[in-house]
């Protein structure tokens, strides 16, 4: 997944790049150096981003179901 990917796909789940950041526990610099290009989408991240894309599953759902 490249930065444009990333930011397509935090687009059309809505949410932002410090929201990503929480999500997928990293600080929103991270989040916006994917963003930007300046640093790799990790893979396991790009992963989620398209399962929650393809499946539609909100951020929420992601977060209750870590809950446990």
């Amino acid at each position: 997944m490249n930065a444009q990917e990333y930011r397509a796909a935090l687009e059309a789940l809505q949410i932002t790049q410090l929201d990503a950041g929480e999500l997928f526990n990293v600080g929103a610099r991270t989040s916006r150096r994917w963003a930007s290009g300046e640093a790799r989408v990790p893979t396991s991240v790009a992963m989620l981003l398209r399962l929650m894309l393809r499946k539609q599953v909100s951020p929420n759902n992601v977060v209750e179901a870590m809950e446990g």
